[in-house]
């Protein structure tokens, strides 16, 4: 029986509260904090009969109890992930040369800067060479920004925009002036501002009050979720189909959750776009998430096409995508009328700067121990004091006059900023934003009556916690068939369970599917739809007989069978060549050259018979054959896309080569076996999936087994 006490009691504070109860450390056994409360076990329970007015309620006492270890458990994980992938980040850059990290897409070399102006309040930077730039940095990531050693920079930027021959970069201040020499390089940065805000995060739900309660204890399992009652709406959008309608429906009418199931290429962003406009209909203010800001920018894409929402999103301004900046709270700060006045302020503060520059400023050797006020005094009555004559005590006194005039200035226009900010931000139907920005400055104080988050199976729980903090009750999307969250610690592996998943495994009541698929030709959905859907995918019919053949291109002159424009699915097997997988040294990943090679040909001959390469995608599991493929393909002078299967998640291509890598005489196919890789990587194309691998090994796994069934049952099956 526990004793629980008002008030958030640890370390030397609980052991001064105990003093007071006539108790000692050694007589604790366990301590749990939650609900602004303190919940004390004692090692003699007999003691607890003294305290017999402390004694909480069995239900408040297991809720602060599981309240109390759910954010400690996150907690710990999140701090074991965040440490793992510094430390990841930085033995990389240790071990590999900039070569080699640059063959995996991770840093830029040989790079020199050019000014590029400003924008908003960022240092624009265009770093540039003659050499074409391939890279998997992208808009919008952070990059450490070095000369020399990477590891002894502390610089960093966001990417605003790469084109084939230079990378730009935005800084907060003023960047040092080597970026402008030759041989800097740009490297992909781990930021853990993300990981400091989900652990904040959990400490404020740890003492959640009021509807933050009730939807942190609903989302630990402690009370049960409310069921939905289905509200008739006039779509906004007519294309809909029924089972996407029917998923807005329910969302509207369920008070706490509701789970939107989308498989691939069911048109969530679609569903959760109509969502949000009917939300706002009924008067609602939501915030609109998701983890990465591609997926929050294509959220505002979606929006954007309805002129009459009041938009704002949040984020670094660089990242952005450019034709949405007109959205971005800052070029919406710009347009404000009082936003001059604000302008006009920061040019005269920079006057007053260049004028006070002009005087001596008052450093300790020169102050002999005055202060402030001593200083102005003495320089107004024109004065020498303790040696300091009394030219430099004006000086030094001027300093000090237009410096504190400057202090104040600058405090009053940062309080008028704050004011045009949360003006923007209070007038707006629904602002968008990445989870974690949620928790930014900018909207400190500010409640939703929903949030609308997407990619719900790709975001760890604490991150998807964020946003719910914030408002009345919240609604995910995603697809858990596919892959989760990447997590680089195998201590921290639980973290790939997503809240998402987890609702949907508890309260599968309160979700709904979207079963009509726009992307691929239904040979290829078939497997997939069997395997991970339980059948209940449909293809819509303008793509059930989609091919290669709609674009009338040239017959094939390799691999005939496999790349016949009118057949959607091949595979080309390769246990009929020497084609072992191989390790590099030193690496966990593997290779394997000749399905390399072939990844390669068919990339070609596709091209060759008039494909245009942009619609052509090349995805292995493995980022050594990653790294093999572009090897090649930078041999043959060729670019076309290839990214391992997460990095592909979310995208899709006319045309997909899979090459699958493993093949041994032992039939090991390693983390081919987390089947949702599989998933990802055969819903990615849209007319044409051809598969390398060898069937022998392949085969060893029953799912993989019935695939190369499924191939040659419906499609074309044809040896290397």
């Amino acid at each position: 029986m526990p004793i629980l006490l008002e008030g958030i009691y640890d370390g030397k504070k609980l052991q001064r509260e105990l003093k007071k109860l006539g108790l000692r450390k050694g007589d604790v056994r366990e301590v749990f904090i939650a609900n602004g409360k303190t919940l004390i076990y004692l090692k003699d329970e007999s003691l607890c009969s003294i305290y017999s007015d402390f004694v909480p309620s069995e239900e408040e006492a297991e809720e602060i109890k599981r309240v109390h270890l759910y954010v400690e458990r996150f907690k710990y994980l999140i701090d074991v992930e965040r440490l793992a992938e510094i430390e990841a980040q930085e033995e990389e850059i240790r071990r590999l040369s900039g070569r080699e990290r640059e063959l995996l897409g991770r840093a830029i070399l040989d790079l020199k800067g050019t000014k590029a102006g400003t924008k908003f309040h960022l240092h624009l930077v265009r770093f540039w060479r003659e050499k074409p730039i391939e890279t998997e940095i992208t808009t919008g990531d952070i990059v450490l920004v070095s000369k020399g050693n990477p590891l002894k920079s502390d610089l960093l930027g966001t990417v605003v925009r790469i084109t084939e021959k230079t990378v730009t970069v935005a800084f907060d201040n003023r960047p040092p002036n080597w970026v402008y020499k030759r041989g800097v390089r740009i490297d992909l940065y781990v930021n853990d501002v993300t990981f400091k805000r989900m652990e904040e995060n959990l400490e404020e739900l740890r003492h959640a009050s009021g509807r933050q309660r009730e939807l942190r204890n609903t989302v630990i399992g402690l009370r049960e979720p409310e069921h939905f009652t289905e509200i008739p709406f006039e779509p906004v959008d007519s294309r809909l189909n029924e089972t996407q309608r029917l998923a807005v429906s329910r969302a509207l009418g369920s008070p706490d959750f509701f789970l939107i199931h989308g498989p691939p290429g069911t048109g969530k962003t679609s569903t959760i776009t109509e969502l949000i406009v009917q939300l706002v209909k009924r008067g609602e203010k939501v915030i609109a998430t998701a983890d990465s800001n591609i997926a929050a920018d294509n959220i505002l894409l979606n929006l954007s096409k309805y002129p009459d929402l009041k938009l704002v999103r949040i984020g670094h301004p660089a990242r952005v995508l450019e034709e949405l900046e007109r959205f971005s709270i800052y070029a919406l700060f710009e347009e404000h009328p009082k936003a001059q006045k604000v302008k006009e302020g920061w040019e005269r503060v920079k006057e007053l700067i260049e004028k006070r520059d002009q005087f001596t400023k008052p450093v300790p050797q020169l102050r002999r121990g005055m202060s402030d006020d001593e200083i102005v005094y003495f320089g107004k009555k024109g004065k020498s004091f303790r040696g300091v004559p009394k030219k430099l005590m004006r000086s030094m006194a001027e300093w000090i006059l237009a410096n504190y005039e400057i202090d104040v200035r600058i405090k009053a226009l940062k309080e008028m900023e704050t004011h045009i900010f949360r003006e923007i931000i209070a007038d707006a139907d629904v602002v968008i934003s990445t989870n974690s920005m949620v928790k930014s400055e900018l909207l400190e104080g500010f409640h939703f009556d929903s949030a609308v988050i997407d990619e719900g199976s790709q975001q760890v729980e604490p991150s998807t916690l964020i946003p719910i903090a914030r408002a009345n009750r919240f609604f995910i999307a995603g697809d858990h068939k596919q892959l989760p969250p990447t997590v680089a610690s195998e201590e921290a592996k639980e973290l790939e369970r997503t809240l998402f998943e987890r609702l949907i495994s508890t309260h599968g009541e309160l979700s709904s599917m979207l079963r009509v698929q726009y992307r691929m030709n239904e040979k290829i959905m078939e497997f997939p739809n069997r395997e991970f859907y339980e059948g209940k995918l449909v293809a819509a019919p303008e793509v059930k007989e989609r091919t290669l053949a709609d674009f009338n291109l040239e017959a094939p002159r390799k691999f005939k069978k496999v790349l016949d424009p009118s057949v959607p699915l091949g595979f080309i097997d390769t246990s009929s060549i020497n084609a072992y997988e191989f390790q590099p040294e030193g690496s966990t990943s593997y290779e394997n050259y000749e399905e390399a090679k072939i990844a390669v040909e068919v990339a070609l001959e596709l091209h060759r018979m008039g494909l245009d390469r942009r619609e052509i995608g090349i995805i292995t599991p493995y980022a050594a054959q990653v790294k093999l493929i572009k090897q090649l393909l930078a041999e043959r002078e060729f670019k076309v896309e290839v990214n391992s299967v997460d990095g592909f998640q979310g995208r899709e291509k006319e045309a997909i080569i899979v090459s699958f890598v493993r093949s041994n005489d032992e039939g090991e196919i390693g983390f081919l076996k987390d089947l949702r890789r599989l998933n990802v990587a055969i819903t990615r194309p849209r007319r044409k999936l051809v598969a390398i691998g060898n069937t022998k090994t392949l085969s060893s796994h029953s799912t993989y087994s019935r695939f190369i069934e499924h191939v040659k049952r419906e499609g074309e099956l044809e040896r290397a």
